[in-house]
């Protein structure tokens, strides 16, 4: 690759077919390189809205290609664009375990509170808000998907693009900063504050990376979710080799919250991010979660 961009491409007189080979040999050479390499991109992703559709597209039975050549009663096709990506700004990538929860979310359904028609949803660290727009399409509700400053511009335009056709199917969504550090410091737009424990159902994909995170993911937990017996919180965290205190000091301060585990699993999914190994796809293993107050834990 490297050859093919350097050489003058002596044998061919058309500037513009130089520049095309040009352009296509940088482009395989920057998606073997990993991504950040990589520019501004844009993904589709197939999402499941049945039960039927969901343990199909789970078990693998369902590509992605397939899903958007059906009969979209079945899956809903969102739209997700990621900057190019830095080592600062992870939240601009679409991550395998956001994929896997979107993925996830109409099998677990019967799971999660049933919500009143004004009822609001809460995503903590929506990225590129792939789980946020797929819980809005599926629940029929308002979903708020928040993030720190830098990622919400991304969040917000992804949100307007994939907004008609939510819409359509009755989901409503809104974007908001929320840094965890200062929960209560959540306006959704510049006059309307939101109360403290005032969302039954919140989602987050994805959420820890640091040995910080598990203490302020808990702390917008417990300050954000409802306290009525029925208030859910959905996670999905990869297991990463080297992380298991965090997830482990996760799971403790949540019990100290008195929210406990209602259901839970294991699925495996493959990422773009590089693997110095090979070439395919990284293959990561996830674990998802749907947390309840103890009382009907199980």
């Amino acid at each position: 690759m490297t050859k093919i961009i350097s050489s003058p491409l002596a044998w061919i007189d058309d500037d513009d077919e130089k520049e095309q080979v040009w352009e296509a040999a940088s482009q395989r050479l920057s998606e073997r390189s990993g991504r950040t390499a990589i520019g501004d991109i844009t993904r589709t992703f197939a999402i499941p809205l049945s039960i039927a559709a969901s343990t199909a597209a789970e078990a693998g039975l369902v590509t992605t290609e397939q899903a958007l050549s059906l009969d979209l009663d079945e899956f809903v096709e969102l739209s997700i664009h990621e900057p190019a990506l830095t080592a600062d700004n992870l939240g601009f990538k679409t991550w395998v375990s956001s994929f896997l929860l979107a993925k996830r979310l109409a099998s677990v359904h019967s799971s999660l509170p049933e919500l009143e028609e004004d009822s609001t949803i809460l995503e903590l660290g929506a990225g590129t808000g792939l789980v946020g727009m797929s819980a809005a399409v599926i629940s029929r509700r308002h979903v708020i998907l928040t993030d720190l400053p830098e990622i919400v511009p991304n969040l917000d335009r992804n949100v307007r693009a994939n907004a008609a056709q939510i819409s359509t199917r009755g989901g409503i969504m809104s974007t908001a900063v929320l840094d965890w550090s200062k929960p209560e410091d959540f306006t959704l737009c510049e006059d309307t504050a939101l109360r403290a424990n005032s969302f039954p159902l919140i989602f987050a994909a994805d959420p820890i990376y640091s040995v910080e995170h598990p203490a302020l993911l808990v702390n917008a937990i417990s300050y954000h979710l409802s306290k009525d017996t029925d208030a859910r919180v959905v996670i999905e965290l990869p297991v990463r080799d080297g992380f298991a205190a965090e997830r482990q000091d996760f799971r403790d301060r949540m019990a100290k919250e008195g929210l406990g585990v209602i259901e839970q699993g294991e699925e495996i999914g493959h990422d773009d991010w590089s693997s110095a190994k090979s070439d395919e796809p990284a293959e990561v293993r996830c674990w998802w979660s749907v947390w309840g107050w103890h009382h009907g834990a199980r």
